[in-house]
């Protein structure tokens, strides 16, 4: 088997990456879904280059950038990114595993079991922080391992470029250093590099290509890192086993119920790895990440999709594991069983329409990516009729899907802020003080809105909108005509 894949495991690892990109690039012209709300949300940031918006650094809005000037502001030109971006984060990984251990048949089945995550089938179809993330940060560590092995300043500098590029796409990338630095201290064979400069002008380097973005922050109250110390929610009880448990049974979603299951086993057998450089370099850039979201999961919550850059050595080690202890079976159907979940996902209402079966708001996962563009169709009309008033929302994930699918695209849309809080994109760019005088469409889940009402010389109630998405749900928003805003006092 290793004989007939050597030297050809790379071409035939394209040839699948291009059939299954193709098959994703099928799917994403062919879904019947809306944008999801960040996603409409960070195209509103891309509308303008900037090196740093509310709460996440910019990459993922240049993503953006390139993807819609491309191809258009349409659904496939804000997504299509993502299916480029993981085709070079799943050749980075094959050439991981190469650099590793020399061997063609673990190099492909890396990248095939990468590119086969359920979370990458997910991730595909949206554009997220998570994608340039797990491409610098599976960049980083490719380039950290030829450089621990040539210590050429080439490969020291393109780590540099991969820290500072993963840090302006998500500022957990800093757990990369304390992985680097945690297995060089733990390695006889490799910890002379802690007294090499060229590590240390590479820190330096990164630091200064995410240093833009440090400044943006400093020039705007530090919002996007007091936005990640509110995301960890470190307030109140803290002590939530349940959420821990929660946050563990999703990774076998995210990852796929066998290889998690493998990996655990794996974590778990630490001697064993140990006497492996090869697999303990690749335990550490694992372990730490994974203890500190398992911990932040039983103190507060964490989401499924924080764990994901553990998974670019997760899917080395553990393909590497099964190979070198014989047990390539597990491997095949741990792919097999990925790659049947991830067309099942695609083909969900497809599949469930086929059998008969009506879901509900529970049992559909597209939920929140359904009804949008009905509402942004019916505010647009009132929109026209009413051309001297600006749209006004109370909601960021509300403001952000109309903002994207009212035509034309209400840019000047303002949120309502009566408190003066920075709890998002708008209320840090927007201020309705600046407005006194002026007239609003008010678009809102509340059926009540005294609060608003006393703010101006008018209100007018002009629709109630009702979208059916399930027969226990229905999307329902009230539109008020405001007349004159007399100021939050």
């Amino acid at each position: 088997m290793r004989d007939s894949l050597a030297g050809n495991s790379l071409g035939k690892l394209i040839i699948f990456i291009a059939f299954i990109t193709l098959y994703r690039l099928y799917i994403l012209t062919h879904i019947d879904i809306d944008l999801y709300a960040d996603e409409a949300y960070y195209w509103g940031w891309a509308q303008h280059f900037d090196f740093g918006y509310y709460s996440k650094p910019p990459m993922v809005a240049w993503l953006i950038m390139i993807g819609t000037s491309l191809f258009g502001d349409g659904f496939v030109g804000i997504k299509v990114m993502s299916l480029f971006v993981y085709i070079l984060t799943t050749l980075n990984i094959y050439f991981l595993a190469k650099e590793l251990f020399g061997d063609d048949e673990i190099a492909l089945y890396s990248g095939v079991a990468f590119i086969t995550l359920p979370a990458v089938w997910l991730s595909s179809l949206i554009i997220s922080t998570d994608v340039p993330f797990l491409f610098f940060w599976s960049l980083g560590m490719l380039f950290f391992v030829k450089a621990l092995k040539s210590d050429s300043w080439s490969h020291w500098l393109v780590v540099a470029v991969a820290g500072g590029g993963g840090l302006l796409s998500k500022y957990t990338m800093i757990i990369f250093v304390v992985s680097a630095f945690a297995y060089l201290a733990s390695s006889a064979k490799y910890r002379h590099h802690l007294k090499n400069p060229k590590l240390y002008v590479t820190m330096v380097l990164a630091a200064l290509i995410y240093l833009p973005n440090l400044y943006w922050n400093y020039t705007h109250e530090f919002v996007s890192f007091k936005h990640t110390e509110d995301n960890a929610h470190l307030e109140g009880p803290l002590f939530h086993p349940l959420m821990m448990l929660e946050f563990l049974g999703a990774q076998f979603g995210v990852f796929g119920p066998i290889l998690f299951g493998w990996l655990l086993v794996i974590l778990l057998r630490v001697k064993k790895v140990r006497e492996d450089e090869r697999l303990f370099m690749l335990w550490w850039f694992i372990v730490p990440f994974f203890l500190l979201i398992l911990t932040i999961s039983l103190l507060s919550r964490a989401h499924a999709n924080w764990s994901a850059p553990m998974y670019v050595a997760s899917t080395v080690l553990v393909a590497a594991w099964l190979i070198i202890t014989m047990r390539k079976r597990w491997l095949y159907s741990a792919i097999a069983v990925n790659i049947l979940l991830g067309i099942g996902l695609y083909h969900y209402h497809d599949t469930a329409k086929l059998l008969g079966v009506e879901l509900t708001r529970k049992s559909d996962p597209y939920k929140r990516v359904l009804g949008w563009r009905e509402l942004g169709r019916q505010v647009s009309e009132i929109l026209k009729a009413h051309p001297n008033a600006r749209l006004l929302s109370d909601d960021r994930k509300t403001m952000a899907e109309l903002i994207y699918y009212v035509e034309p695209h209400p840019f000047d849309a303002i949120k309502w802020n009566p408190r003066h809080t920075l709890l998002d994109h708008y209320e840090l760019t927007t201020d309705m003080q600046k407005h006194i005088g002026e007239d609003f469409i008010f678009v809102t889940a509340r059926a009540k809105i005294g609060d608003v009402a006393s703010r101006f010389d008018s209100v007018k109630f002009l629709k109630r909108i009702e979208i059916p998405l399930y027969k226990d749900y229905k999307m329902v928003y009230y539109v008020y005509y405001l007349k004159h805003f007399k100021g939050y006092r």
